[in-house]
């Protein structure tokens, strides 16, 4: 294909079927499955290039101001789809919170959460401890709040530590 992108050109790499299906990106795909593209000298995720092109957005690349709408929202779940009808214009929280509703996203959990505190080897330290000394000489030394040892030791938090 030649270096300059045309519509022709662009279209020609979606498998373009009935408004019901989905319009899948043909070419080369990001690491979370979305179309990739180089669309007017920047390289832009394929949805969004075809939502310019329908007049959904006014530039392909995505708002880089996250409270205002812009965001393309996959009503069919499919990141590769470039079908119109499949969209819906939002927020990027609102995008955030339907991946997570429809487990598309997971908040990571335990030690593995950005704001973890413990190693696993402290949360397993932590729990042996659990009814032999106090929480509170426990949350002094792992610089945490006794109500933090008290969450462990209970099994609450730190869940996938074993």
């Amino acid at each position: 294909m030649s270096a300059k992108r045309t519509v022709e050109s662009f279209w020609a790499r979606v498998d373009i079927r009935s408004l019901d299906e989905c319009w899948e990106w043909q070419g080369s795909c990001n690491n979370s499955g979305y179309g990739t593209v180089r669309w007017k000298g920047v390289t832009c995720c394929a949805h969004r290039v075809a939502a310019e092109l329908f007049g959904f957005v006014e530039q392909a690349p995505a708002p880089t101001n996250r409270t205002i709408s812009g965001c393309i929202l996959h009503q069919c779940d499919n990141p590769p789809c470039c079908n119109p009808t499949h969209w819906k214009i939002g927020t990027y929280t609102e995008n955030q919170l339907e991946a997570y509703a429809r487990n598309r996203r997971a908040q990571p959990k335990g030690h593995l959460h950005a704001n973890a505190k413990l190693s696993p080897k402290q949360v397993v330290w932590a729990r042996t401890r659990a009814g032999v000394y106090r929480q509170a000489d426990t949350a002094r030394i792992l610089g945490v709040s006794q109500r933090a040892v008290c969450l462990i030791q209970r099994g609450e938090t730190y869940r996938n530590v074993r």
